[in-house]
């Protein structure tokens, strides 16, 4: 539900579950961002807050990577989706993240090239954007 821009120092999300953390990253311009969106889709919903939502969170930050020429060479990391411990839909609530990103990424033309998801633990994530190293534990 938080969405932050970073060009040096530590990019830090922390406490993911069954929501997805996102990092986009160009390391020539060295432009971060990052994002913890905890629903797929707003259809069509407006909200104060464009991080809640996957789409418009990552419309929002791919906007301004190109407002930043920042548009090229985009690496991107995911982290989250983790299962609830009980059993029923919300179950697959994660997964069903997981898969809405990639399928918004998807149609930017973004692919993952790092991920931890699935399993029933917490994750962090930590880009260093000087040396241009993620870390999802």
């Amino acid at each position: 539900m938080k969405c932050e821009f970073a060009t040096e120092g530590l990019l830090w999300i922390d406490k993911i579950a069954t929501g997805v953390g996102i990092i986009l990253f160009n390391p020539s311009k060295k432009l971060a961002a990052g994002m913890h969106v905890l629903r797929g889709s707003s259809q069509g919903h407006v909200t104060d807050n464009p991080a809640y939502y996957a789409d418009t969170a990552l419309e929002h930050v791919i906007a301004e990577f190109k407002k930043r020429g920042a548009d090229s060479r985009i690496s991107v990391a995911i982290a989250g989706g983790a299962s609830m411990l009980g059993s029923g839909e919300e179950d697959n609530m994660g997964a069903r993240l997981v898969a809405a990103v990639k399928g918004i990424l998807s149609r930017h033309n973004l692919t993952v090239k790092l991920e931890g998801i699935g399993g029933t633990k917490l994750r962090t994530m930590i880009l260093n954007i000087d040396e241009g190293k993620i870390k999802i534990s």
